[in-house]
């Protein structure tokens, strides 16, 4: 039925396409610091944006993938593949009918990795699959989303023995969003890495990037960390309406306090994910063997990541002190431009937070040299030094400019 292999890596835009949504590659690490950056928010109402920005790129997505079939069970089964070729678990619908779907599982993305990360949450996590859900019952039986009502009854994360979805026809408790345009490209011509064994590493992981897919409990287990393939416009819609609400709270600066929350999650990104990359046994065995510099670490880390469907990065200046970044047709830009038009700011909170926890790791922590990875504590003290790296998001694709570009300065 779902077959990951009939969607080729776009090469010249970095990107993956399936059933009209790009396609990104987050981990755990990620994943769960954004959720909690907006759920901490609990001045904001984030649930209806949560479940709806993943309701609004599901319900687009199945569409597509069963346009051409014909049966009840076969769009059963096309949505119950991809759930778990994407990564987040098993589900089972074959309860489902037009009146909604009580639906219980014990292989959850969100709530396993919630708890591996935080411990016990005080509420449930996956929000995630809620949305799925109602996309699932408004694309099989083509109910309008205004009319479905979902909610998460009991989650893992709280030291539930299962999670429990109830998805029932009613009045819709999530946002609904109005249809987005065709994603538009920068035609900006790219300033290579300059690394000469740049093509090497980047075509060793596009040949492998297929294969992470879910294994027998629907997770995808790389780099020493859990991954999920996204939807991007999934995870950009929950930073984008994360912004929104928190200008209508405090205006300029709910803005400003928004992005450095959203780079904060970034950064943990950058740090974490980037870390279990450079200590996996793939880095080891594919990637080392080229390293002779610190830079280089870097340079490796660009070429690698290059095949996640993020945009093409690029390092324009490097050194221990300074650091220029620049990412051709960003995932976030990207996302922006297709749901909302032109923006007034830089909207690279993700890609700005991921290159500043590059720097930290490869300049500020002992990895290179004893191959291991600090720990969640060690980061935080890290983060919390007058020793580290700022950012300073210099221009994005969304407000006009050609490509993103960052500014990764150590501070004296």
């Amino acid at each position: 039925m779902f077959d990951i292999f009939k969607y080729e890596f776009d090469r010249e835009h970095n990107s993956i396409e399936i059933g009209g949504e790009a396609m990104i590659f987050h981990c755990h690490h990620y994943i769960t610091n954004i959720q909690r950056t907006i759920l901490d928010a609990d001045y904001i109402d984030s649930r209806p944006f949560i479940i709806g920005s993943a309701v609004d790129s599901i319900h687009n997505q199945l569409t597509n993938l069963c346009r051409d079939l014909n049966s009840i069970g076969d769009k059963k089964q096309m949505a119950e593949e991809v759930y778990k070729a994407f990564g987040y678990g098993l589900i089972d619908l074959s309860n489902m009918n037009e009146n909604g779907i009580e639906l219980s599982t014990s292989k959850s993305f969100f709530s396993k990795t919630w708890e591996m990360k935080f411990g016990k949450s005080a509420r449930p996590v996956d929000y995630y699959t809620t949305g799925y859900l109602i996309a699932c019952l408004s694309v099989i039986y083509n109910i309008p989303l205004e009319n479905i009502h979902g909610e998460q009854v009991s989650c893992m994360a709280c030291g539930d023995e299962i999670n429990h979805h109830s998805i029932k026809i009613g009045e819709a408790n999530f946002s609904i969003y109005p249809a987005k345009t065709q994603t538009q490209f920068s035609d900006a011509p790219k300033v290579k890495l300059n690394w000469e064994f740049e093509d090497k590493i980047t075509e060793t992981f596009l040949g492998a990037h297929a294969n992470f897919v879910g294994d027998e409990q629907g997770f995808i287990r790389a780099f020493g960390v859990y991954i999920v393939r996204n939807q991007s416009d999934f995870i950009n819609r929950l930073q984008f309406e994360f912004i929104r609400a928190m200008s209508e709270v405090a205006g300029d600066y709910g803005v400003t306090l928004g992005g450095e929350l959203l780079m904060e999650a970034g950064h943990a990104c950058g740090f974490f994910t980037y870390g279990g990359i450079m200590t996996s046994n793939e880095w080891k065995t594919y990637v080392q063997p080229y390293l002779t510099k610190k830079e280089d670490w870097i340079y490796g880390l660009l070429s690698l990541i290059n095949t996640m469907g993020w945009g093409y990065h690029t390092a324009i200046e490097l050194t221990q002190s300074r650091a220029i970044f620049r990412n051709y047709n960003d995932f976030e830009d990207m996302s922006y431009l297709r749901m909302y038009g032109k923006s007034e700011y830089p909207v690279h909170w993700a890609n700005s937070g991921g290159f500043t926890g590059l720097m930290q790791l490869v300049y500020n922590t002992n990895l290179i040299e004893t191959g291991k990875l600090a720990s969640e504590d060690e980061f935080k003290k890290m983060r919390q030094s007058k020793i580290g790296y700022r950012t300073n998001m210099k221009s994005g694709i969304s407000c006009g400019d050609k490509y993103l570009e960052t500014e990764v300065y150590q501070l004296s």
